[in-house]
């Protein structure tokens, strides 16, 4: 265990799109779940804020996970009754210790 490892203080589901046959020749989209990591999403910095809206993308939260987790941009993170979508994903040294992931917080219909 790694020093990150203990501060990990929830577990996530990670979803990614995924096509379904209907049994009619085409196919529907559903949300698969490929990975359950436990994490730690905390709220962007506002430097982070502005440095991502300066490459055209909005950065609520960023969650740390293990290197190895099945994630990529597009997929969805849900945890503590909240939902992200995943708008990038860094390797820090590139050392295959753990990744900081960017992502925008989503409401699900029904929300407030």
């Amino acid at each position: 265990m790694t020093v990150i490892d203990s501060l990990y203080n929830h577990s996530y589901t990670v979803t990614r799109k995924t096509r379904l046959e209907d049994g009619q020749g085409g196919w529907t989209e559903t949300w698969a779940t490929v990975a359950t990591p436990d994490g730690r999403m905390r709220p962007a910095s506002p430097s982070e804020r502005a440095v991502a809206l300066q490459n055209q993308a909005l950065i609520s939260h960023v969650l740390y996970c293990a290197a190895d987790t099945d994630i990529e941009r597009g997929d969805r993170v849900s945890g503590e009754g909240r939902t992200w979508k995943v708008l990038s994903i860094r390797e820090p040294s590139y050392a295959d210790h753990h990744l900081e992931v960017d992502c925008n917080e989503t409401q699900q219909e029904g929300e407030p």
